[in-house]
């Protein structure tokens, strides 16, 4: 339907309330010049990229801003640049490829070029329209519900651990049949057993639901953190790389390293060890978890407060 409402607008150019038109559509809409150049962004296009029109529009669509990808994150304008072919032979093209998000992840999408012509025929630019292929998520995330189904950490907010076991198997069976990847993050709160001893139960509690709130706050709105045990968390982070993965999660923990609760003598903080990795042809939640859970455990052997990818970091 949001295609149709497209394709009716593209036909009358000249009318006023375009711009206002394509903002209804769900689909993201480009209009590029006959030179490549964006003209026009929709908000669908804004929000499935995340890139602001001012950031857009009057810039060429090849370059340094190559939305558009195949499977191993190669521009499609690298070779034989489909806007090129669509403007020379004035056929449309539908493909399957892949959104490069300006926050460095990538989405499965489905991406037509539609020649614009003049009323003799000639080319007068290109639309662009594309449509999220990510496959929604399965699992109910109103904390209503959550926590009617037992699937809610009471302390935190957060979903448990049933949750996250459900939620990952879900994410495994997608990369099985779609190949969309994803990264796990296994953090653990240090030396918590002594701040439990030296400031109570209480405000250990107090500061667990402070290290909940820094995750919760600093992550994507479609990735998830969960409470997997007393002070461990997991991360889940969709559509992303290693280098990503590895800068989000330094992100978070140093965000945690800076965050404080006030307790009755003054400020509490703490700090935590992480262990990241991404999902494997082979894996299980199982197999995922303990992974992550293991390089967790590297960070602390490294001394504490660091993020672990692999196994080759030395204790320093």
């Amino acid at each position: 339907m949001s295609e149709k409402l497209i394709l009716e607008a593209l036909d009358r150019l000249e009318d006023r309330y375009l711009n206002r038109l394509l903002d209804q559509v769900t689909d993201g809409c480009a209009i590029l010049s006959k030179d490549k150049n964006y003209i026009f962004w929709n908000k669908s296009a804004e929000a499935l990229t995340g890139f602001q029109p001012e950031e857009i529009l009057d810039k060429p669509c090849h370059g340094q801003l190559a939305l558009f990808t195949d499977s191993s994150g190669k521009p499609l304008c690298e070779e034989n640049c489909l806007c090129e072919q669509v403007l020379k032979d004035g056929q449309p093209r539908l493909l399957e490829v892949y959104l490069q998000h300006k926050n460095g992840f990538r989405l499965p999408v489905r991406l037509k070029v539609i020649p614009l012509l003049t009323g003799d025929g000639q080319p007068a630019g290109l639309a662009e329209i594309f449509s999220n292929l990510s496959p929604a998520v399965a699992i109910p995330l109103k904390v209503a519900e959550l926590e009617k189904m037992q699937l809610l950490d009471l302390d935190t907010g957060l979903p448990n651990r049933l949750y996250m076991e459900m939620y990952l198997k879900n994410k495994i069976d997608e990369y099985q049949k779609y190949g969309l990847p994803f990264g796990l993050i296994y953090a653990d709160v240090d030396n918590f057993n002594k701040v439990q001893e030296r400031f109570g139960r209480f405000n250990s509690a107090k500061l667990i639901r402070m290290i909940a709130r820094t995750f919760q706050k600093n992550i994507r709105y479609f990735d998830i953190v969960s409470r997997w045990e007393n002070e461990e968390f997991l991360i889940c982070l969709l559509n992303i790389d290693e280098n990503r993965l590895d800068i989000v999660a330094n992100k978070l923990r140093l965000l945690v390293g800076e965050s404080y609760i006030t307790i009755e003598t003054g400020l509490l903080n703490a700090t935590v060890s992480m262990g990241a990795t991404l999902i494997q042809r082979f894996d299980t939640t199982e197999s995922l978890v303990k992974r992550a859970e293991e390089l967790m455990l590297h960070s602390k052997w490294l001394g504490r407060n660091k993020v672990s990818l692999d196994f080759t970091q030395k204790e320093t």
